[in-house]
């Protein structure tokens, strides 16, 4: 009995101070400087919403290996992806129409010219090789839909999740040009 109590007490030593969990990393995405779109536009464009997948509304970054879907415990986004979307995609417009008023959503009564809606479909990574978004956008003005389109890119990577967040980046970038196409043509 003696022995066993021993070798709990061990364990339980070795639990406490014996190993330490390895550290998280956090990442973010980060807004593409664009060329200002030859157009003067001053609307007031307010970004309605990005929706996620509920698999990828997550704080840990997801890739994946067809079937295989890997969720990183230690690999993580600074803030939540349909968050941290919206944010580079307003900042992304934002540089396109220098003479915009563009914003993401925060209040339910915002008196918006322009809305811009996103959802996306599929948004992957396969670390190695590429990262691909697939969604569709909505542009209303006064309440009606005036566009609606599909966008579909994808971006090869290297092996670390460095690799990923800047790949999703160059992709958001792409999307936000896209939209501003649609943006310039009201």
């Amino acid at each position: 009995m003696k022995f066993l109590k021993s070798v709990f007490f061990c364990l339980f030593l070795t639990a406490c101070f014996g190993g330490t969990s390895p550290q998280s990393s956090f990442y973010t995405l980060v807004a593409e400087k664009q060329k200002p779109l030859s157009v003067k536009n001053d609307s007031f464009i307010g970004v309605e919403k990005v929706q996620l997948p509920k698999y990828l509304d997550r704080p840990q970054i997801v890739t994946q290996e067809a079937p295989q879907v890997t969720v990183s415990e230690y690999n993580r986004w600074i803030e939540t992806p349909n968050v941290l979307c919206m944010r580079v995609l307003v900042e992304d417009l934002s540089s396109l129409f220098p003479n915009a008023q563009i914003k993401a959503r925060s209040f339910g009564v915002e008196d918006f010219d322009i809305t811009v809606s996103v959802e996306v479909i599929k948004m992957d990574a396969i670390l190695g090789d590429k990262v691909n978004l697939e969604a569709w956008f909505t542009i209303q003005k006064e309440g009606k839909i005036v566009d609606r389109q599909k966008f579909t890119a994808e971006q090869s990577i290297g092996k670390t999740y460095d690799d990923i967040a800047n790949g999703y980046s160059v992709l958001w970038s792409k999307l936000s040009q896209r939209i501003g196409k649609a943006l310039k043509n009201l």
